[in-house]
């Protein structure tokens, strides 16, 4: 169990959690983070998040039986709100992080991150919800990186709903734990049968993420830290 700041220590967190092989492409974006983002990088696996797990504040019971990918997408909830520091997904990039952590510190905004690269990178969010924000996508920033101070009310009100999604389908999801690293609904296996795992492939993260950064606009830092989303896998 480790109990630090990081958005004072400029950490940057990036993971991946399933026992699969990382691709070429993928470790060579690991190493532009290691490289480029100028600031400590934590590197987790599905052992190592543990250390980052608070004994007051626990994993919710559902994080073992998801997907690779909605680990991650649980992961960057669960740290944002209780450490605070940066979170980028494995895609690779050219930016210094460490200005970005002093603009952060040195304001009385809650997160910075990347203005959404358009109406099509909003999650599909359905209905009057969904159309106001990708009428507005210049307000929101994206779900790739970004850096939060620690314990905002937004990221409080992210994991907690996280939370509460994972606990409506817990029992659904121990039936139909993930089978693949990127299982979601409907997804259609290898012998032609049909995933019964209960998140869709936006529901853990997008969904949740984008409307409360509309709601907390104002809170809410835009800068120049997208990675590229060329030829990631």
């Amino acid at each position: 169990m480790l109990k630090v700041d990081c958005t004072e220590s400029n950490i940057v967190f990036c993971a991946w959690t399933g026992s699969n092989p990382m691709s070429t492409n993928r470790l060579y974006s690991l190493l532009t983070i290691l490289a480029n983002t100028r600031c400590p990088t934590v590197f987790l696996n599905g052992d190592s998040c543990r250390k980052w797990e608070l004994d007051e504040a626990p994993f919710h019971p559902a994080f073992e039986l998801l997907s690779a990918t909605h680990k991650a997408d649980y992961l960057r909830a669960y740290l944002m709100y209780h450490h605070g520091g940066g979170y980028t997904d494995l895609k690779s990039t050219s930016k210094n992080w460490d200005p970005h952590f002093q603009s952060l510190n040195a304001s009385d905004k809650w997160c910075l991150g990347y203005t959404e690269i358009g109406p099509h990178g909003v999650a599909p969010v359905a209905g009057a919800l969904g159309d106001t924000l990708r009428s507005n996508y210049r307000d929101l920033i994206g779900c790739c990186a970004f850096i939060f101070k620690r314990k905002t009310p937004l990221a409080r009100d992210w994991l907690a709903r996280v939370d509460h999604v994972l606990s409506e389908k817990l029992e659904l999801l121990q039936r139909n734990p993930a089978k693949h690293p990127q299982d979601r609904l409907g997804a259609r296996f290898d012998d032609g049968r049909i995933s019964e795992y209960p998140f869709a492939w936006t529901e853990l993260l997008g969904d949740i993420f984008h409307p409360l950064i509309f709601e907390y606009r104002d809170f809410v830092l835009h800068a120049d830290i997208a990675p590229s989303f060329q030829d990631y896998r």
